[in-house]
C-alpha cells in the first residue's frame, strides 16, 4: 500500500508508527483511501458479475424458450448436426387428501378427477423443464425420441419420467441454384 499523500510504500514499521517517515502524513488516512479503493473495486467486480448472471440467465431462458422437442426422431427440414447424449426428467407426485377423496368419488361415478388431470398435466411439465435443462447443459437445441413413463410408487403417488435423446439440430440450406 502506498502513502495517500506523498506516493511512497508504506511499510509495516511506518504502520506500527502510525506515519509516513517520506511526508509524516498519518497512515490511517492511506488505510482508509485503500479501504474505498479496494470497496469500489469489490462493489465494481460484484456488479460485473450480476451483469454476467443476468446475460446468462437471459440466454438460458432464450435456449430452453427454442428448444425443440419431438416424439419422433428427427424434424422436417432440419438436420441432426450433433448428438449429445441421453437425457431425463422426473417429478413425483403426491395426490394429497383432497385429491384422493375427489379421486375417489370420481371413480365411484365414473367422471373425470380434474384435480388429479391437473396434478399430472404440471408434474410432466415440470419433468419436460427439468429434461430440457439437462439438454442445454449439453449443449443440445432440442430432443428427439422423448417418451413418458408413469408408475405408481405408494398408494397415493405418482412418479413421472421422461426420457429423450439431446441433439443439436441445424435448418437445412435450400438451394435456389436454376439450371438452364
Amino acid at each position: 500500500m502506498n502513502c495517500s499523500n506523498c506516493g511512497n510504500e508504506l511499510t509495516p514499521e511506518m504502520f506500527s508508527s502510525g506515519m509516513c517517515f517520506s511526508c509524516g502524513c498519518s497512515t490511517s488516512d492511506s488505510e482508509k483511501a485503500y479501504n474505498e479503493q479496494q470497496d469500489k473495486i469489490k462493489e465494481e467486480h460484484k456488479k460485473e458479475l450480476e451483469q454476467q448472471k443476468e446475460r446468462n440467465q437471459k440466454q438460458y431462458a432464450e435456449a430452453t424458450r427454442n428448444h425443440m422437442l419431438t416424439t419422433g426422431y428427427n424434424f422436417e427440414g432440419y438436420t441432426i448436426s450433433k448428438y449429445h447424449g441421453l437425457v431425463s426428467g422426473e417429478c413425483v407426485l403426491g395426490s394429497g387428501l383432497i385429491s384422493y377423496f375427489e379421486a375417489s368419488i370420481a371413480n365411484t361415478l365414473g367422471t373425470e378427477t380434474s384435480g388429479y388431470s391437473e396434478k399430472m398435466k404440471n408434474a410432466k411439465q415440470l419433468a419436460i423443464e427439468d429434461m430440457i435443462r439437462q439438454s442445454v447443459a449439453l449443449g443440445g437445441n432440442s430432443i428427439i425420441g422423448i417418451s413418458y413413463s408413469i408408475s405408481n410408487l405408494l398408494s397415493n403417488m405418482v412418479g413421472i419420467s421422461v426420457d429423450g435423446t439431446s441433439v443439436t439440430i441445424e435448418k437445412n440450406q435450400i438451394s435456389t441454384n436454376l439450371e438452364d
